[in-house]
């Protein structure tokens, strides 16, 4: 038959505790009592002092339970604020991230809008540059032809170029492709008039000398050949035929047209499409 174990190996740790304590203060007071002359019976005060012991430590082990359970309860509800904090601060997040990507589609609509403005206002300024120059109020440069009109030599009242002689001149001009005309470095637009005034030519009232210098400004290898064959260069040729007048027309490489300042604008109303093939304005 197996050895038996040891009691303090089997025994609850509870209990050897218990025991220990009761029979160390057992033994204690049984020496005190043996040295005051006493017999060896164990004072009854011995066990109250065990179930103090015993009481005190059951104590302890409640306040150890409850405190325990005092901070699992602090530390469950800390965690749960935190995690709403966290759900809080994620939703924030998700909102923010939200708006970033409206702003960005926002920035990205307004980039492309500004492209297109842009394309329309270098296609507007190319427009206005061009009708500028057609018009007469931007100077221009390029090859055409230089045309010299004076008087009939012999002096005659019949040989003296008038103010529609002269504009007959300068319509054939446009008619044979002429981009932009100067008489006498007055350059010429559809507002300009060529008028006589006490017997002196006027150019939007200014008034100009014989001989009369036009130059027009387009392919001189068709102005010439234009002229000839336009109604109003016709005209013209037959009108100097008649009387007499000085004239000549050459060739120029390089033209220097200047521009005419631009008219006050008094008034204006808003462009409106003409009406479709239907008749129906949009």
């Amino acid at each position: 038959m197996p050895d038996r174990l040891p009691e303090h190996v089997v025994q609850p740790l509870l209990s050897r505790i218990t025991n220990a304590s009761l029979d160390e203060d057992y033994e204690h007071v049984a020496a005190r009592r043996a040295l005051a002359g006493g017999g060896d019976t164990p004072p009854s005060g011995g066990h109250r002092m065990a179930a103090v012991v015993t009481a005190l430590f059951g104590l302890l082990i409640v306040i150890a339970a409850v405190q325990t359970s005092r901070d699992a309860a602090t530390t469950e509800e800390s965690r749960q604020a935190l995690v709403r904090q966290i759900g809080t601060e994620r939703d924030r997040l998700a909102d923010k991230q939200k708006e970033l990507a409206d702003l960005r589609e926002a920035n990205t609509e307004l980039e492309t809008g500004l492209g297109k403005q842009t394309k329309a206002e270098q296609s507007a300024s190319r427009k206005l540059t061009d009708l500028a120059a057609y018009t007469g109020y931007l100077p221009v440069h390029g090859e055409g032809v230089r045309v010299r009109l004076n008087n009939s030599a012999d002096g005659s009242g019949d040989g003296v170029v008038r103010d529609e002689d002269l504009a007959t001149l300068v319509y054939g001009l446009w008619e044979a492709g002429a981009e932009a005309v100067a008489v006498n470095g007055q350059r010429l637009t559809a507002l300009t008039g060529i008028r006589t005034v006490n017997q002196a030519i006027h150019v939007k009232t200014r008034p100009l000398r014989p001989p009369y210098v036009i130059e027009a400004i387009g392919d001189q290898n068709r102005l010439q050949a234009g002229f000839a064959e336009s109604s109003a260069g016709s005209t013209f040729l037959g009108l100097r035929n008649a009387f007499g007048f000085e004239f000549d027309i050459d060739n120029e490489s390089n033209l220097d047209l200047p521009g005419r300042s631009q008219p006050y604008l008094r008034e204006a109303v808003p462009y409106v499409e003409p009406p479709d093939s239907k008749g129906v304005t949009p």
